[in-house]
């Protein structure tokens, strides 16, 4: 792929920054709608919104915008809604009942890893470096200090399960990227996202119908409509739309290393808007995950090195013992790993 001039290649990366925003404030979003109203019709009206929109988007920019309802399709586009968007929606928002949005921000950044590891069993593709397997370890090492080392210093029940249900709906949302891969073989990103979206809202809305959705006082309530249309128009439609252009201008790899924000702008929202409590095990969890998960997209030691001396330094910041500790290793770590890439380079 050829290289972008700077400046123009600017804006593609501010629209980048601001689809990981986007995606961040979901956590807190979706805190605030589980408090309101009841996880189907939630979903529902997310996804029926961003049908509408992916549906007029399709119809403007692709040459045959019927082909995702064709009988030959169905079949694919039913697993991609069912998997990726009712099965990793209604695991999202349950989980969200019980859990805290920055927890499950933090867990979602395990995300990256979870979609390779279901690659491994679905298609059979394997990392392909050592230091990948070394950064899925990491980044589960993450996931571990928010789901098990808390929940052994301060036990929560609500919260273990929340979190077990979040790490659910990442592998979901694995199963999830390996069909859609499959369905890319013969649609369009855009086509397979409409008819997922399509199928999922349909799906929702059966479920809706069991909750006595039009009864519910969530549909007269303007926080819950505010909160609904954000996930469909902001965090789903618009988070797909700059996230795609994105790939298309700078390339996959480029733009898939962005996806580390997510969980970062995810725990800063949360805190900032629900002011939730962020504990110690969490910013490790959190280093460790998105450390791995750069280690996992990147083949740049330089780059690697530096998180750890960063997040090292951030540990080391927080003056509590165990995160000093940890915090040392990490910038020792780092320290080495820097000095490496430096020795290589100067030979």
């Amino acid at each position: 792929m050829s290289e972008e001039p700077t400046k123009s290649s600017l804006r593609y990366y501010a629209m980048l920054v601001l689809a990981m925003v986007f995606w961040g404030g979901s956590w807190p979003s979706a805190k605030i709608l589980v408090g309101i109203a009841p996880p189907m019709t939630i979903g529902f009206f997310r996804f029926f919104s961003a049908s509408i929109l992916f549906l007029i988007l399709l119809f403007i920019t692709e040459s045959e915008p019927r082909r995702i309802f064709r009988r030959s399709n169905f079949k694919i586009l039913f697993f991609v809604g069912l998997t990726g968007i009712f099965g990793y929606g209604v695991l999202f928002l349950t989980g969200m009942r019980l859990t805290t949005a920055a927890q499950g921000a933090i867990i979602a950044g395990f995300n990256p890893a979870t979609v390779s590891l279901v690659a491994h069993i679905y298609h059979k593709e394997r990392l392909s470096k050592t230091w990948q397997y070394i950064g899925f370890i990491l980044a589960f090492m993450g996931v571990v200090f928010v789901v098990g080392i808390q929940a052994l210093l301060e036990f929560n029940l609500d919260y273990l399960v929340g979190n077990l249900i979040i790490l659910a709906a990442m592998f979901a949302w694995g199963l999830y990227s390996s069909i859609g891969k499959e369905a890319m073989k013969t649609l369009s990103p855009l086509e397979v996202t409409t008819g997922g979206s399509i199928i999922g809202a349909f799906l929702f809305g059966l479920g809706a119908i069991t909750e006595e959705v039009w009864s519910l006082p969530a549909l007269v309530n303007p926080i819950f409509w505010l909160n609904a249309l954000y996930l469909g128009a902001f965090v789903t439609f618009i988070g797909f739309l700059f996230y795609f252009i994105s790939i298309r201008k700078l390339g996959a790899t480029r733009s898939g290393g962005f996806i580390n924000l997510v969980p970062v702008f995810g725990t800063l929202f949360s805190v900032l808007i629900l002011d939730e409590v962020i504990y110690w095990t969490f910013i490790i969890g959190l280093c460790l995950v998105v450390i791995g998960i750069i280690i996992i997209n990147t083949r740049r030691w330089f780059i690697v090195g530096l998180c750890f001396v960063v997040s090292g330094v951030i540990n080391i910041l927080l003056l509590i013992y165990w995160t000093v500790i940890i915090g040392l290793s990490l910038t020792i770590t780092g320290g080495v790993i820097l000095f490496l890439d430096f020795a290589r380079r100067e030979k």
